[in-house]
């Protein structure tokens, strides 16, 4: 929040107050003084209140995205193409229809905002279109949509995709309606085999390069390959699905080039992973799990196979779609044991299906049609999801959601973790776990962090390559070493030892819906609550295999064999040990454009004035990564500023801006609290602050045209 001092406000008014001999002031004196400062505060709290709205807006608009784009892929998950009764399918797909979402009212629990619900209603205008020949010349050329002259007569059954636009409409706080729309296009291929299947342009096949923005730690984790590339979870979260009894959880890791100036993507993998209602159907046809193996130069995917063994059926009609998948596939062979090609072994021997009872025990599911749990990993293999060997988490290690903001905690953190993975590979015990992690804390609430360390299975020969290089000393041994680093806290089980001195939430594991910025505003876990003075020991735990990464209960007795719990963080709770302070900085934003030779202030409110200029494009963002800086435009011709809050005393680094303007070049300069004038693109921090920076700092941007 801003503050403001009577002096500050007196001279923002252009009212000056002298010393010296004066004893007083007169009647009137004070009524015009009590007036300035009056009209003052008033300005600055509908400021600040403008500033609240905005913000707000901008919330409920990314729900509202977050809602369309939630049916947009809704509508891509079926399983069959024409109407089937009790199947969803993409003939289904029509204005308000398909999927298994409802078009209508939604109702919105915003966390981050009291609690509060808010009513958006959804709906979606569907238009069927067809890739036809225009010319004559028997070769498809042009996409038309329905009642086009050129669609063939008769229709065909199948559209060749459908153009999709979902309307999301809601009423702000202060009254006013507002809506968004999305568009897309779903095209007629099953989620058996692309999940999220979009209709690819001419140029789909060409691979330019792409430039890529590694994440910002402590949220993402990047780790150096060795050789020029590195290799990042792209996302602080994992995506979380939530449909009832079944999550659908997907996240991408990033392989790139880090180099000075060059940050080009090379690879992007895609996971999907989904626990199923399923039941044994008998000897059929099904698939070996396609897996990354090593070529004796670099990791490859090596496509499954269709195979005659034992298949299974989805349990029911609320299954997601691309369950038909997981049912009829998990299975293995001895055969596909011995040839190294399976979802996963117990005792050497193909895996058996269970169903788990309410107890806690398991029953083996043995004939045709016994109901059984299970839980598939998907990867997206040549724009389809395949699906994949189970995961494998090796270690996972909780800390508070502070502790990775220094260099050295991410080094620290980095070393261990590629630690465990060498000690996976070479069979050797896994190293300490950093020490440094338990936390001292006043009562109140402290959310913990949980991060998982996984490693793929591999072929005796690809294990051996890896073994070669680790005692050759090679660092470039990552490159091919299958691993992954997930954010688990939202999807693992924790515990406290003594809930008298501080607990830690559990709650059942819901959708996202903000999962850009808001990781942890729509359910909660791993969020610890300081109750009274004393040491709480608290405790994390994943399931192993792929219910680790669904957050689901064990569909085996492995999954629980397979777990991996830290312990090892302590809360201690003094209540009178010193807190952490937080502080804003604000700073004004000045704005200077050349025209016609002339310099001159912008104009940030009215876009006809050729002197406009949009500062609502202006990015600040810091590093590392702890907080917002949003920015205000007040009406009329207040100056415009950033402010930037809940800073910790303990933060040092930089906060950053950008801006462009077509036809400009951009000068950016930042005012330092001793009035001088640089020219940067930052502001930095070090120390840290010891209050509140209330204009001390401030940004110039310049524009002159090209």
């Amino acid at each position: 929040m801003m503050h403001f001092s009577v002096s500050q406000l007196s001279r923002g008014a252009g009212v000056t107050f002298k010393g010296g001999d004066m004893k007083g002031f007169t009647l009137v004196e004070v009524l015009v003084v009590s007036f300035i400062i009056m009209v003052g505060v008033t300005g600055f709290v509908t400021l600040q209140s403008e500033f609240m709205r905005n913000d707000a807006k901008l919330n409920l608009r990314g729900v509202a995205m977050q809602l369309a784009q939630e049916k947009m892929d809704d509508l891509r998950q079926f399983d069959v193409l024409e109407v089937t009764p009790g199947e969803v399918a993409y003939n289904d797909i029509d204005d308000d229809l398909g999927g298994t979402l409802a078009a209508g009212e939604v109702l919105v629990r915003i966390k981050t905002d009291a609690g509060r619900t808010y009513s958006f209603t959804r709906n979606w205008q569907v238009t069927d279109q067809y890739y036809v020949d225009t010319d004559a010349d028997g070769q498809a050329d042009t996409w038309v949509p329905e009642g086009d002259p050129a669609v063939p007569v008769p229709t065909p059954v199948l559209s060749g995709k459908k153009v999709v636009e979902v309307s999301v409409t809601w009423t702000e706080h202060q009254g006013g309606t507002k809506s968004l729309q999305l568009e897309g296009s779903v095209a007629p291929v099953p989620v058996s085999r692309s999940f999220q299947a979009t209709n690819e342009t001419d140029n789909a096949k060409a691979q330019p390069t792409v430039n890529y923005t590694p994440g910002l730690a402590p949220d993402v984790i990047a780790y150096d390959l060795g050789n020029g590339e590195s290799i990042e979870t792209s996302k602080p979260v994992p995506d979380i699905d939530n449909r009832g009894e079944n999550n659908i959880v997907q996240f991408e890791t990033i392989r790139y080039i880090d180099l000075p100036e060059q940050n080009d993507k090379l690879e992007q993998e895609d996971f999907l992973t989904v626990n199923c209602a399923c039941k044994l159907a008998g000897n059929g046809e099904g698939f070996t799990p396609s897996m990354t193996i090593y070529d004796g130069s670099e990791l490859v995917v090596q496509s499954g196979e269709k195979i005659s063994k034992t298949t299974g059926v989805v349990a029911d009609n609320q299954q997601p779609p691309i369950c038909n998948a997981c049912c009829r596939d998990h299975h293995d062979t001895g055969e596909m044991i011995s040839s190294e090609v399976y979802y996963r072994a117990e005792s050497g021997n193909p895996h058996k299906h269970y169903k788990r009872q309410p107890n806690g025990s398991f029953t083996v599911a043995s004939a045709v049609g016994d109901p059984y749990d299970e839980v598939c990993r998907f990867r997206r293999v040549d724009g389809y999801f395949e699906i994949y060997p189970d995961w494998q988490l090796i270690d996972i290690l909780e800390f508070d959601d502070n502790y990775l903001s220094t260099e050295a905690a991410l080094d620290t953190y980095r070393r261990y973790s590629e630690g465990v993975v060498e000690a996976k590979i070479m069979g050797s015990s896994l190293p300490a776990k950093p020490a440094g992690r338990s936390i001292t804390v006043t009562p109140g609430g402290y959310q913990l962090i949980a991060r998982g360390i996984y490693l793929d299975r591999m072929t005796a020969s690809h294990k051996s390559a890896l073994e070669s290089m680790i005692r050759s000393g090679e660092s470039d041994w990552k490159a091919i070493a299958p691993f992954y680093d997930v954010n688990l806290t939202l999807l693992s089980s924790w515990y406290s030892d003594d809930p008298e001195v501080a607990t830690v939430t559990n709650q059942a594991i819901d959708t996202i819906v903000d999962p850009v910025n808001d990781f942890y505003g729509t359910y909660s876990r791993g969020r610890v609550e300081a109750l009274s003075d004393g040491d709480a020991g608290i405790q994390v735990l994943a399931l192993g295999n792929n219910t680790g990464i669904t957050g689901t209960p064990a569909v085996s007795p492995s999954d629980v064999a397979n777990a991996r719990v830290d312990n090892s963080l302590i809360v201690t709770v003094d209540s009178k040990s010193s807190s952490e302070k937080f502080y804003a900085l604000i700073g004004d934003i000045n704005c200077l454009i050349t025209v016609n030779n002339a310099e001159q202030s912008c104009e940030t409110n009215n876009s006809k004035k050729s002197n406009y200029v949009d500062l609502s494009s202006l990015a600040i963002t810091n590093s590392p990564s702890r907080f917002t800086c949003p920015i205000t435009i007040p009406k009329g011709k207040s100056t415009p500023f950033f402010s930037c809050e809940d800073i910790s005393e303990n933060w040092t680094g930089d906060i950053i801006f950008a801006f462009s303007k077509p036809g400009y070049q951009v000068t950016l300069k930042v005012t330092q609290p001793d009035g001088t004038v640089v020219e940067a693109d930052r502001i930095t921090i070090n120390p840290g602050l010891e209050a509140t920076s209330t204009r001390e700092y401030g940004l110039i941007i310049e524009l002159h045209p090209q």
